[in-house]
């Protein structure tokens, strides 16, 4: 069931915004005749944000430049683990510049469908391709063609998809079959569902719970190696720091000596000169004395 209610929500998620609810509502009512609970799934599809559908525009349409930006966010996480400054400047230029552009080709794709795009929803739209770049999770969300709202990146916390995709865990939109103009659903048979449904319903649930423990242990190590990578980030700041301190506490005791040194040759020079008056005014009134004798 899931292989089809992606299909029909790659065949949903595709058309302008205004004309979601109605299309998303006819679908599910045209698969009740012959599948209720794939009809149900349909039914309670979300109508995507604004943002979140120029993404999904952005997805079908423009894939190998979102692929790219993509792989730049792969790129800048390996350099961050390498501690490469170097590479994390020159990428993050490379990012700024690729989201700008993909940002205004979506703006552009939008307005071709007669849905332009408000300076708020391109804003959005940036942070979303942002947050696509920050970790695989999100990469993948961006990917799918299937998002349902926006994206923002929270530092170094994993970007928070609940609800963010139609459908979890859709392969991106590149490699679904016939991603250029996907074909209709082929609706899964109830009678079938029920059976595999039956079959699976306890292996479904000791699987999802071994799935959750492992998914949470994972997160968890991811959270604790981002972590490392920035007590090192940091931990190489200060040293850089400390040294720039020692530099600068030497030159102030450079600074120092000079200005003592120098204090003490202006007070020999205002002793000198006062002597060299004192000896002036005694000069001049010796010669006073002696012209007034005459």
């Amino acid at each position: 069931m899931v292989a089809a209610l992606t299909a029909v929500a790659r065949e949903l998620y595709g058309i302008p915004p205004q004309d979601f609810t109605a299309a998303r509502n006819a679908r599910a009512q045209e698969l009740k005749r012959s599948d209720a609970a794939l009809a149900k799934q349909v039914a309670a599809l979300r109508k995507p944000a604004p943002a979140a559908w120029v993404v999904n525009l952005l997805a079908r349409e423009a894939t190998g430049d979102l692929a790219a930006l993509l792989d730049l966010g792969e790129q800048m996480r390996t350099a961050q683990e390498q501690l490469d400054r170097d590479a994390l400047r020159r990428l993050g230029g490379e990012r700024r510049a690729a989201v700008t552009a993909l940002a205004r080709a979506g703006a552009d794709l939008a307005a071709g469908l007669d849905h332009p795009a408000t300076a708020a929803v391109l804003g959005e739209v940036e942070q979303t391709l942002l947050a696509g770049t920050s970790d695989p999770a999100a990469a993948g969300a961006v990917a799918s063609g299937l998002l349902v709202k926006p994206l923002r990146a929270g530092g170094f916390d994993p970007v928070d998809l609940d609800g963010a995709v139609a459908v979890p865990d859709t392969p991106p939109w590149a490699a679904a079959p016939g991603a250029s103009s996907p074909a209709p659903p082929d609706p899964v048979r109830l009678a079938d569902v029920r059976r595999r449904k039956e079959a699976k319903a306890e292996a479904d649930r000791q699987e999802h719970e071994a799935d959750a423990a492992a998914a949470e242990v994972d997160a968890l190590e991811r959270r604790a190696h981002r972590l490392e990578l920035r007590r090192a980030s940091l931990a190489a700041e200060i040293t850089e720091l400390r040294e720039q301190l020692e530099t600068a506490e030497a030159a102030l005791a450079t600074v120092t000596d000079d200005d003592g040194a120098l204090a003490e040759a202006r007070g020999r020079a205002v002793r000198a000169a006062e002597d060299a008056r004192t000896r002036a005014r005694d000069a001049r009134t010796a010669a006073d004395a002696l012209e007034k004798s005459d």
